[in-house]
């Protein structure tokens, strides 16, 4: 029975072939000619057979790639709360009723939201004595912007330092 509570999760694997013309990594049943097995397969769905062609990725700064690469204190703290980090710079934050329901762990996770998708922005200037946080890095202040960011940034690292003083 099909979408049935009782059938069992199919999984083909991870994506594991390569596209002979962009790279992009596929899974074996994304193939072109699903009528035949080739052992090479080609791939339609990301580049159209090498008819679309994107540019390269600059760079990122070396500081950057570090944090994404580097495997060091630095690397581990900056994924650990990457998140945390995003919404700082963010104007808004996302909201709705989330229905986790479905995330019984036989299956990829989902996120499903129930109702209405709202999006919360908060005060443009803080609470008396309360540091600017989220939209307000951006409007409180705009003299001292760059710093209030930081400020904000030092926060978040001063707690990770507790985290590992107690290690």
């Amino acid at each position: 029975m099909a979408g049935s509570q009782d059938s069992e999760y199919l999984d083909i694997g991870g994506p594991t072939y390569v596209c002979q013309k962009c790279g992009a990594m596929m899974w074996y049943e994304e193939r072109v000619l699903k009528h035949t097995r080739p052992a090479v397969p080609q791939f339609s769905m990301c580049c159209l057979r090498g008819r679309v062609v994107l540019p390269p990725y600059p760079r990122l700064l070396e500081y950057l790639y570090d944090l994404y690469h580097k495997h060091d204190r630095n690397h581990k703290f900056f994924l650990e709360n990457i998140r945390s980090f995003n919404s700082m710079f963010a104007f808004t934050s996302m909201g709705g009723k989330v229905d986790n329901s479905m995330n019984n762990g036989r299956s990829p996770p989902m996120f499903v939201i129930n109702g209405e998708n709202y999006h919360h922005i908060g005060s443009l200037l803080p609470l008396p004595g309360n540091q600017p946080k989220f939209a307000q890095l951006y409007i409180y202040d705009t003299n001292n912007e760059i710093a209030n960011r930081m400020a904000a940034v030092r926060y978040i690292m001063s707690a990770y330092a507790l985290t590992f003083a107690c290690d």
